[in-house]
């Protein structure tokens, strides 16, 4: 068998996987503080005389670029104006969220929408009041009394961050830094997702092609690799 048809079958995977992402970040289009997602894809040398390329994923990059502040007028929503994350406590671990879109628990704490605990510089944070405020430093107060700060942490290298849920979890051995002095948390604004739902669509319907091209290429082929085995059983 000829070995382009590998090479089209791979291009047609790549696609696949490429569908996935784009997906993916059309779901989350109006997901508070989400980041968009983008393969990254090689070119890989794997045939013997060195002809012929095979693409494979090597990665799936995240855009960490600042969302639209959008005001909702509610005390537990929280943005970060700035680099940044808010950090979290869940089951596995310390996980870190720029969704500021905050609840209050059964017990005081202030919680994320999937049940997770906001940690504050001195741990979980505990409300006293309903009457929440928060300053530009992330600073708390409840009822007029101060209740501690949100936990604010970046990255040096941001590539550390692998999403898992709605958090994203640091690589083993990575160290949380603290955050720009510019940065600055706005009360009553949750962050939208940085995705472009028209640019997301356009690219999507650019890889469903993309996909369908290789798909012909793999049938054209295959329809010249049994034309050329029956003409082949004629003639002997």
């Amino acid at each position: 068998m000829d070995k382009a048809i590998y090479v089209a079958l791979s291009g047609a995977v790549l696609q696949e996987r490429r569908m996935e992402v784009l997906t993916d970040n059309l779901a989350n289009v109006n997901t508070a503080g989400y980041k968009g997602q983008k393969p990254l894809f090689e070119a890989s040398l794997s045939d013997e005389f060195r002809i012929r390329s095979f693409g494979r994923l090597t990665d799936v990059s995240t855009d960490h670029t600042q969302g639209i502040l959008q005001q909702t007028g509610k005390k537990l929503d929280f943005a970060i104006r700035g680099d940044g994350f808010f950090a979290v406590e869940t089951p596995n671990g310390k996980g870190y969220t720029r969704d500021g879109s905050f609840v209050a628990g059964v017990n005081g704490e202030i919680l994320t929408r999937e049940g997770h605990k906001v940690l504050g510089v001195d741990g979980p944070l505990k409300l006293s009041s309903t009457d929440i405020k928060v300053d530009a430093l992330g600073r708390l107060s409840a009822g007029g009394a101060a209740v501690g700060a949100l936990k604010l942490a970046t990255f040096n290298d941001l590539s550390v961050l692998r999403r898992e849920g709605g958090v994203y979890r640091a690589l083993p051995g990575s160290q949380e830094q603290p955050v720009s002095p510019n940065t600055q948390v706005e009360q009553g604004y949750v962050e939208t997702s940085n995705v472009n739902a028209v640019k997301a669509m356009t690219t999507m319907i650019e890889a469903l092609r993309s996909y369908e091209t290789h798909s012909k290429m793999i049938q054209s082929i295959d329809d010249q690799t049994r034309k050329a085995v029956e003409e082949v059983g004629r003639t002997s």
